[in-house]
């Protein structure tokens, strides 16, 4: 099984498929799909980037990831001892790869789904098309075989902070802008709309990722600097009372721009689809999976909207996504294949 692993995802990852590119990968799983009996349906749902919509027979079980990755500069697998690395092998082709090897090797019911524009807006999951039989899914990421049912929400701000412009001789008579970032960053962090906690998830955090004041040419204290911000919501926590608390504490400081906002979700540990993952680990690698949580957002929180119980699973560490380090072990993605194999034959059975 793991030579034939290797294979598949020597060959996905060889077409490149960076977000807004995902079009020839996507050929490549149909033609793969229809000769394994699926019937296959095209959704665009961005000119010419169409979600990829598969299944064979009717089963109420959906498994879905999305077929965009980040650019690379080299699109091939490479082996080092146990660890198979390269663009894609978790996030996430060496998903795909576990799937196409699962339906393979049986042919149970099941319906699948590629989805577009992950890495970007993440219009194909939001936009994703169900089946009428599908009630319930399981989207392939990152979790080294744990199962996710719940998944973090954030909000992303612009924040353009305001101070008062002196000379750089004399900071005392001015009002530094980057200082006041800076502070309002660390205040932000304890702002007592985010203090709810939830066993499955870390604190909440505010991340920066971007800021931007003064000018490195001008004698000058900075009296505007902005800062783009990431705040991590998770389930028990209130996004409307969240915003209204943070626009009030930012308003002394200067204005805020709402960039984005994805909310949190969480499903039942009592949902069927737990039990029914649970019991195809147990079938596939003799042990239970913890309940975790996802940090990231993925595909599941608009299929949790659209009505279907849901969970994130796949082989794979979430921090090694979207770096020059991304690899898995060969093992965990033959694990990964073996409970996708038992739980299609499982939720058959239902």
């Amino acid at each position: 099984m793991e030579t034939r692993l290797k294979e598949l995802l020597s060959e996905l990852i060889r077409i490149p498929s960076p977000t807004g590119q995902e079009r020839a990968l996507q050929e490549y799983l149909e033609g793969r799909l229809k000769r394994l009996g699926f019937t296959c349906l095209w959704q665009e749902v961005l000119p010419s980037r169409p979600n990829l919509i598969a299944w064979r027979g009717r089963s109420s079980l959906l498994l879905c990831t999305h077929a965009d990755t980040l650019p690379a500069s080299s699109y091939e697998l490479i082996e080092s001892g146990p660890f198979l690395k390269g663009r894609g092998v978790i996030d996430a082709k060496g998903q795909i790869a576990a799937i196409l090897l699962a339906v393979e090797r049986t042919d149970a019911p099941v319906a699948l789904a590629f989805t577009v524009d992950e890495e970007d807006k993440g219009v194909g999951g939001k936009e994703l098309a169900i089946l009428p039989w599908v009630q319930k899914a399981v989207v392939l990421e990152p979790t080294g075989l744990q199962i996710a049912n719940a998944q973090a929400g954030a909000i992303e701000v612009e924040i353009i902070v305001k101070g008062r412009e002196v000379h750089g001789a004399c900071p005392e008579r001015g009002e530094n802008s980057i200082l006041k970032a800076l502070k309002l960053l660390e205040q932000i962090q304890r702002l007592p709309s985010l203090q709810r906690e939830h066993p499955l998830f870390p604190p909440p955090f505010v991340t920066p990722y971007w800021i931007q004041g003064g000018d490195p040419e001008l004698y000058l204290v900075p009296g505007e600097t902005r800062v783009r911000v990431d705040i991590k919501i998770t389930p028990s926590m209130d996004m409307g009372q969240i915003l209204a608390e943070l626009e009030n504490f930012v308003a002394p400081f200067g204005s805020m721009k709402l960039l984005d906002s994805d909310p949190p979700f969480e499903t039942s540990p009592e949902a069927g689809i737990i039990g029914l993952l649970r019991a195809a680990c147990e079938d596939a690698m003799g042990m239970e999976p913890s309940l975790v949580g996802m940090p990231s957002w993925t595909d599941a929180e608009p299929l949790h909207r659209k009505g279907l119980e849901v969970v994130v699973f796949g082989a794979g560490e979430i921090h090694l996504a979207h770096t020059g380090q991304e690899m898995v072990k060969a093992e965990e993605l033959v694990k990964l294949t073996r409970v996708l194999e038992s739980l299609l034959i499982r939720a058959a059975g239902e």
